[in-house]
């Protein structure tokens, strides 16, 4: 920083309170080097003297005050403003004290005698101003010089902390892209795992988990094959604004190219794209790839536009393979299962031995007069809650239907077989199902929710058979 903006600094910094009264008025700035401030105060000061001197006094400029008023501007401006300002005041004051104004010389005084007479006031005068003013100009130099210090300081400073915030920015967000890593490689593990279930509700709860952590969609579906229709089992991200179809019979474009031809639809393709009709942008078949078998189909109806590219859509399709074999050899296994009592996992009955016994005992109650009822137990919240903890909920079921239960009473898997059960309950009249279901929310309390507390459950009673029709 050169001198003269260090002294430009410190002049302008040499008397910081008044600076906003001098702003309003327009005092501020400088002619010839110096400040307008300085320049009116001098004029009001000289003014004021000479109108006292000319209607007060003699009128002779205070030649005999001792001493001279005009010191007072002389040290007052090199005090306040520097060396420039001070020697003006000791130029005016020197003008106004000589000019037209000179003493007779007296007959026994020589010239040097009057020359000091005259001469030695404003002498003392510029010599005053110059020793004060170059004191007042050294400090104003060093302040500037400590306020140009600071100013590189602070600037120092501002760029440390700036880059400090810049490199702590960094850290964070390689630490949370290093945990999104992470969690995306245990997500992964744990929905190939969850494929490997031979439970298709398993399966499809993997795949849905596999789909969000492989491709990040905003909204996608898997559909299922049953009865020469595709119906939706996941619609995850689906809001009722959405126009997407749950339902897709053979004489729809997309059933008639990824069930029949089998083929993968990408809206990047313009006959594909008619076909998807604003259905999706990404379709194709999950089928076993050793024998050929479709089970349904794969849809993403939203993603990210640079999410669509090559390495998903060929991402897309191995999912779609490995979901679908995953899913084939679930069902297989559970048609196989599909003849037993009971499931050798919880030992609560199959959903396939439940149209034969309530037919039984329905009919039974029929010819000894007996009631029927039913509690079906749903979970209201099953996308909530982890995947290891759902695995308890049938076993802890079995535990607390086992404190309600008679032995005469059965406990079920229902439509969904992990979420949905059934209790029947023959020879319990309907009139006491309110007490058989309050014994049987104390039991889910004490059994289920105390080990899975996400679990959130509906209960509903259902009578099967009534002897008696409740009176009116």
């Amino acid at each position: 920083m050169g001198i003269s903006e260090a002294a430009q600094r410190a002049e302008r910094a040499a008397s910081d309170e008044p600076a906003s009264v001098l702003t309003r008025i327009g005092l501020t700035g400088s002619t010839l080097g110096f400040r307008h401030s300085a320049l009116v105060e001098l004029v009001l000061f000289f003014a004021l003297c000479m109108v006292i001197d000319k209607q007060l006094l003699l009128g002779d400029r205070m030649w005999g005050v001792s001493p001279h008023p005009f010191w007072l501007p002389v040290i007052l401006s090199a005090v306040q403003y520097g060396v420039r300002e001070a020697l003006l005041a000791a130029l005016i004051g020197s003008l106004l004290l000589l000019v037209g104004n000179l003493p007779e010389r007296s007959i026994f005084s020589n010239v040097f005698e009057f020359f000091q007479e005259v001469a030695a006031r404003p002498m003392m005068w510029f010599v005053t101003a110059v020793v004060l003013g170059e004191m007042r100009t050294k400090q104003i130099f060093e302040r500037a010089k400590l306020e140009g210090e600071l100013d590189e300081s602070r600037m120092r400073e501002q760029s440390i902390t700036n880059e400090f915030h810049r490199i702590s920015k960094l850290k964070d967000n390689l630490e949370a892209r290093m945990v999104s890593q992470m969690r995306t490689v245990v997500s992964t593990h744990q929905a190939a795992r969850a494929l490997e279930e031979l439970d298709p509700v398993s399966v499809l709860n993997g795949a849905t988990q596999l789909v969000r952590t492989s491709l990040e969609p905003k909204k996608f579906s898997i559909f299922l094959l049953e009865e020469d229709k595709l119906r939706s089992a996941i619609e995850d991200g689906w809001t009722d604004e959405d126009q997407y179809h749950s339902t897709l019979d053979v004489s729809s474009a997309i059933y008639q190219e990824v069930i029949g031809k089998q083929r993968f639809l990408v809206s990047a393709r313009r006959m594909d794209r008619e076909a998807l009709d604003n259905q999706g942008v990404l379709a194709g078949p999950m089928s076993n790839p050793e024998t050929g078998e479709v089970v349904g189909m794969l849809k993403i109806e939203k993603m990210g536009f640079l999410d669509l590219n090559v390495s998903n859509v060929e991402n897309f399709r191995v999912l779609c393979q490995w979901v679908g074999a995953a899913y084939a050899n679930a069902r297989r296994y559970q048609d196989a299962d599909a003849d037993r009592v009971t499931n050798p996992d919880h030992q609560l009955y199959t959903y396939s031995f439940f149209p034969k016994q309530t037919s039984m005992l329905t009919n039974l109650a029929r010819r000894l007069k007996f009631d029927v009822c039913m509690i079906l137990v749903r979970i209201a919240n099953p996308d909530e809650i982890p995947d290891d903890k759902k695995r308890l909920i049938p076993i802890a079921v079995n535990e607390a239907t086992q404190v309600v239960m008679r032995n005469t009473d059965m406990a079920f898997d229902y439509q969904k077989p992990g979420q949905e059960f059934a209790v029947v309950l023959p020879a319990t009249p309907a009139d006491h199902m309110p007490i058989v279901r309050e014994k049987l929310l104390q039991a889910m309390d004490k059994h289920v929710l105390s080990k899975i507390p996400e679990a959130k459950f509906e209960y509903q009673v259902q009578v099967l058979h009534r002897t008696q029709e409740p009176k009116e």
